[in-house]
């Protein structure tokens, strides 16, 4: 464990100036920067888990000389595009196959930083208690960005609703579906779009939409108030969706971009996932 970290895991009452004097031993360049008083580090993040979790380590990072500006998204069309453009230093909300896709349709280069959690990804019905009562002719509704896409035609193909042969470069569409025998309607939705669905789930009917079943991740059913617990199926634990601080290349070894990074694989901050979501989140660290 470096300095920082130990430093960090004990902030409860630690001052400013002892988190500065804890990081003496790094490069003269990161000193340079720790000495010369508060910084601000804006951070893009969608609401649940995410800024949940980035608030509670601001009291560490304050410790370390650190504003934390956390601005909360509700979209995932955003933060990479703001992190790009240099109006945010970094950003939570991903997992690295959305990463991955975003830099090669971009050309950017966005970098991974830290693994901070696991969300569930499942299959949400108000009306359908059971994978076999999905009717002949359901309409189900996915995220609209490919990745999201292909993991959602996976998990149907894995549990037998269709046949999907995937894409050649590894990322399956709705045009890969190549057996379909309940003849399930896809409709892709942006993150915005499947948020509109929410008044339906308060409601315990049908979406206006007409899906039957929709894809919610962890943090969408959290903030609509649906246990996962009540899912049609659900995938869980999966570490290839360990969601991820990001950092551009230029800026990912800064100093505050670092001890955010140490702050947020505490092991408090672990203890603080574990307590407060109750299962529903698993830490990555």
């Amino acid at each position: 464990m470096s300095h920082m970290s130990s430093q960090l895991d004990t902030f409860a009452g630690l001052a400013a100036p002892a988190c500065v004097g804890s990081v003496r031993a790094m490069s003269s360049s990161v000193r340079a920067v720790a000495s010369k008083g508060k910084r601000p580090l804006r951070v893009g993040a969608t609401p649940v888990p995410h800024a949940e979790i980035l608030d509670f380590v601001r009291e560490p990072l304050a410790a370390c000389d650190i504003d934390l500006q956390i601005e909360i998204f509700e979209s995932f069309d955003e933060p990479n595009d703001l992190l790009v453009a240099g109006r945010l230093h970094a950003n939570f909300f991903q997992y690295l196959p959305f990463l991955d896709d975003f830099n090669r349709r971009t050309g950017n280069g966005l970098v991974p930083v830290a693994p901070v959690h696991i969300e569930p990804f499942g299959m949400y019905s108000t009306t359908i208690r059971d994978l076999d009562e999905i009717p002949d002719c359901a309409e189900v509704a996915l995220p609209s960005d490919p990745v999201n896409v292909d993991r959602s035609l996976v998990m149907l193909d894995e549990l037998g609703l269709i046949e999907c042969q995937p894409a050649r470069r590894g990322v399956a569409n709705v045009g890969d579906v190549r057996s379909n025998p309940r003849r399930l309607v896809f409709k892709e939705l942006t993150s915005r779009l499947l948020g509109d669905l929410r008044e339906d789930f308060d409601a315990g009917g049908r979406s206006g939409a007409g899906a039957h079943v929709v894809f919610l991740f962890g943090n969408q059913a959290m903030e609509w108030g649906v246990d996962t617990g009540s899912a049609l199926y659900c995938d869980r634990g999966n570490p290839a969706y360990a969601e991820y601080l990001v950092a551009r290349p230029d800026n990912r070894e800064s100093f505050g971009v670092r001890a955010l990074a140490e702050a947020l694989n505490l092991e408090s901050t672990r203890e603080f996932i574990t307590n407060t979501y109750a299962g529903q989140v698993l830490a990555a660290f």
